[in-house]
């Protein structure tokens, strides 16, 4: 499909209207939009701007954090038994836990934060009142992951309304994001937009459970770590 027969299409959807969801739920977003533009992956190829683009649909009313990647590999300074019976608490299980979001420039009750060595390319996570370091990611390595599983995105937005209690969607706006630049990553981290999600907990036997540290991003920011953004309709 080339670029020009994804904006006609896109252009045909929007003018629609307002469209009954097909499917319940979160994923009713995505699943309407992927039927009514006759794709059944999330992602198309367009060949005129070089590969295969992934789709996102997301409710412009959406203040939910969706995952940009995880990235564990060789960046605790810690043992992470140690860090989690230090810092965690009892969940609704019984475990010792630690499950939060950590955003650079605000402190979290656990007595953590995040640093940011521009000089040293490396973001830290330190217990505010010891300035211990707990663990390291450096940029160039989580920006490398970032670029190689998003580098290029359509980006859909839709208006919601509910009547009868079923949900319906205006697919109204849209851009085509091409070329996510480690500047914008890192402007983003510091403007609080990239948050680290911390999930893990101590099993029964003691072993450590790591979901995988997750750097998240509210989904309407997703635009903001792109060079290249053409809006589409």
């Amino acid at each position: 499909m080339r670029l020009k027969e994804v904006i006609s299409k896109l252009e045909e959807i929007k003018n629609k209207g307002f469209v009954p969801s097909l499917r319940h739920g979160s994923t009713g977003i995505g699943y309407t939009f992927e039927t009514l533009f006759g794709v059944e992956e999330n992602n198309i190829p367009i060949p005129d701007i070089g590969g295969r683009v992934e789709i996102k649909t997301i409710r412009k009313d959406s203040q939910s954090l969706i995952t940009l990647f995880t990235f564990n590999r060789g960046v605790w300074q810690v043992k992470q038994k140690e860090f989690v019976s230090k810092y965690g608490y009892v969940d609704e299980k019984g475990r010792i836990a630690l499950k939060n979001t950590i955003f650079y420039g605000r402190s979290i009750s656990q007595g953590l934060s995040l640093e940011l060595d521009e000089k040293a390319n490396v973001i830290h996570l330190v217990d505010v009142n010891t300035n211990d370091i707990i663990a390291t990611w450096d940029i160039y390595v989580i920006v490398g992951k970032f670029m190689s599983k998003l580098s290029r995105l359509l980006v859909v937005f839709a208006d919601r309304k509910r009547e009868d209690g079923k949900e319906f969607f205006h697919y109204n706006e849209a851009y085509l994001l091409i070329d996510p630049s480690a500047r914008n990553f890192i402007k983003a981290f510091k403007e609080a937009l990239i948050g680290i999600d911390i999930r893990m907990h101590i099993k029964e036997n003691g072993a450590v459970r790591n979901r995988g540290t997750a750097f998240r991003i509210k989904e309407k920011d997703l635009i903001h770590l792109y060079e290249d953004k053409r809006r589409l309709i």
